[in-house]
């Protein structure tokens, strides 16, 4: 990700993420989290459809993947 572009986030949100990041940008932050992931075509739709929202919501949701994945390796 370029300089200036916001990044998942990595605790929890009090408010927006904010910013603008490009679909295709947020395709690769959303592929980055679910990495490792099986995934069906299905799956792979809804994560399309994920990236075509807005940059706030994407981050959002891509943040609690990875804070999940952490909390469940400190398991």
């Amino acid at each position: 990700m370029s300089a200036g572009r916001p990044g998942v986030p990595a605790g929890p949100l009090e408010s927006s993420p904010g910013g603008f990041v490009p679909e295709a940008e947020r395709s690769v932050i959303l592929a980055g989290v679910l990495g490792g992931v099986e995934m069906g075509a299905w799956d792979r739709r809804v994560a399309g459809w994920l990236a075509g929202l807005d940059t706030p919501t994407a981050l959002t949701v891509a943040s609690w993947v990875a804070r999940a994945r952490a909390a469940g390796a400190a398991r």
